[in-house]
């Protein structure tokens, strides 16, 4: 599809031009939206985009969204094949791993702006309790953070069990902050704790893909982690996980020299529990 759109791109005018933009840069966003909120993200008319498809690919707008999400998958059973494939050569494999860690953690901070980070931080050293929402792989990423945050002395809960997890949302307050993971940002228990909290008043902080989701459609802020691992059966959900446990460990750091210009002194406390707790084994 981005072939045909390239190899017109030149003989087109100036709104259809602004169109394929969209479509080359946001193919995946596409997929959840319908022509009229396409149309409204671009700045044209529904009946521009409707031409648009039929002139430049050929199709209806519905048939061109089949196209799209048919596009997605199949590049990202490639993508998953790729990274399984790298096991045929192990005295390569490490090295690849460590350079697309590497470009995610570098695509995660470019695709942001530490602007964000800024903000973030702030919301969490004002807030009286952090509310942590994740479960599977973002679990363990909510799990990381949970323990961070009380390192650095700041009320955080998070619970495993997910739909228990789900009912502490209505316990938030305006004064609180909620930390809300999901790499597909479809994740039924998280979306739903993200509602309740923001009925109840408080902030939340998504930590999603950068496709249009619900989560990231709940949330005040969000920290988007690049889409790497599309597919639906997560099998190589590898870097969007090196790319959220990025993003805790930048909120991590930041935050401690927020809250402290000693951060050794702030750890000072958890180091003498940690010690006297290994003394009485």
């Amino acid at each position: 599809m981005n072939t045909k759109i390239e190899s017109v791109y030149a003989t087109l005018s100036k709104s259809d031009k602004a169109i394929a933009d969209y479509f080359l840069s946001h193919g995946k966003d596409i997929i959840s939206m319908n022509i009229h909120e396409l149309a409204a993200e671009i700045g044209t008319s529904s009946a521009s985009v409707s031409r648009f498809v039929r002139k430049v690919l050929g199709k209806s707008f519905a048939e061109t969204k089949i196209e799209l999400a048919k596009n997605i998958e199949s590049l990202s059973v490639e993508n998953t094949h790729e990274i399984f494939e790298w096991a045929s050569d192990f005295d390569d494999m490490p090295n690849k791993i460590i350079s697309h860690i590497d470009q995610v953690c570098k695509d995660v901070l470019d695709f942001n702006g530490i602007k964000v980070f800024e903000e973030v931080i702030t919301l969490l050293a004002d807030a009286e309790n952090i509310f942590l929402f994740g479960v599977g792989s973002s679990g363990i990423v909510a799990q990381d953070m949970h323990q961070k945050m009380i390192k650095l002395r700041k009320r955080a809960l998070y619970i495993t069990d997910s739909n228990f997890g789900t009912l502490n949302a209505a316990l938030c307050t305006d004064k609180d902050v909620v930390v809300a993971i999901s790499f597909s940002g479809r994740t039924k228990e998280v979306n739903i704790a993200a509602r309740k909290a923001k009925e109840m008043g408080a902030k939340v902080i998504s930590i999603t893909n950068n496709t249009k989701n619900k989560l990231r459609a709940l949330s005040d802020i969000n920290i988007v982690i690049p889409s790497v691992e599309m597919n639906e059966s997560r099998l190589a959900a590898i870097f969007s996980r090196y790319g959220q446990l990025f993003v805790v460990d930048m909120l991590f750091v930041g935050l401690t020299k927020r809250i402290s210009n000693s951060p050794s002194q702030l750890l000072d406390g958890y180091r003498e529990i940690l010690k006297e707790l290994k003394e009485n084994r």
